[in-house]
C-alpha cells in the first residue's frame, strides 16, 4: 500500500470520527434544549402558582385583589399600596413568560393559555391604574405588547371573577 492510499484511509476515517462527534454534539444540545425548555415550564408556572397562593391563602388579600380589579377607588390608601405591589409582582411574572416565549423557550400553546390570563388582568380597572404609574419599570417589549393588546380578543368572559 503507497502512502496515498494510506492517507486516502485515514481521510475517511477522520471524516467519519467527525460526523460521530458533531452527531454526538447534535443529540446533546437537543437533549439540554429540552431540559432547559422543561425547567423553564416548571419554574414559569410555579411563580404564577406562588402568586395564587399568596393572594388566595389570605383573607385580606383575596378581599384587596377582589376589589382592586373592579373598584381601586374603594380601596384605602394603604390596601392600595398593597394592591399595587402585588400586581406588579403578578406582572413580573408574566413579563418573564413572555420574555421566555419570545425567546423561544416556550411553545405557543404554553404561550396561549397565559396570554388570555394576563390580557383579562391587564384589562380590569384596577390594574389599568396600575399599570399607568409603574409601566415603564417592565421591558419594553412587555410594554409594546400591551399597550397593543386592545385587538386581541378574548375568550374569557368580562364576567370572570378571578
Amino acid at each position: 500500500m503507497d502512502w496515498n492510499a494510506v492517507s486516502a484511509v485515514a481521510g475517511v476515517i477522520s471524516a467519519l470520527f467527525v460526523a460521530l462527534s458533531v452527531a454526538y454534539l447534535a443529540l446533546q444540545v437537543r437533549a439540554g434544549t429540552r431540559a432547559t425548555r422543561s425547567q423553564t415550564y416548571y419554574q414559569t408556572t410555579a411563580a404564577l402558582a406562588d402568586i395564587a397562593a399568596i393572594i388566595g391563602s389570605d383573607e385580606k388579600l383575596a378581599r384587596v385583589v377582589r376589589i382592586g380589579w373592579v373598584t381601586p377607588e374603594k380601596l384605602t390608601e394603604d390596601e392600595l399600596t398593597q394592591f399595587g405591589y402585588l400586581m406588579v409582582s403578578f406582572l413580573r411574572r408574566y413579563e418573564n413568560i413572555f420574555f421566555q416565549y419570545e425567546s423561544g423557550l416556550v411553545d405557543e400553546g404554553f404561550w396561549a393559555g397565559h396570554r388570555e390570563n394576563l390580557l383579562w388582568a391587564f384589562r380590569r380597572p384596577g390594574m389599568q391604574l396600575i399599570w399607568k404609574d409603574r409601566k415603564q419599570s417592565f421591558s419594553v417589549g412587555f410594554r409594546e405588547f400591551l399597550e397593543r393588546s386592545d385587538s386581541i380578543e378574548l375568550a374569557t368572559p368580562d364576567s370572570r371573577r378571578l
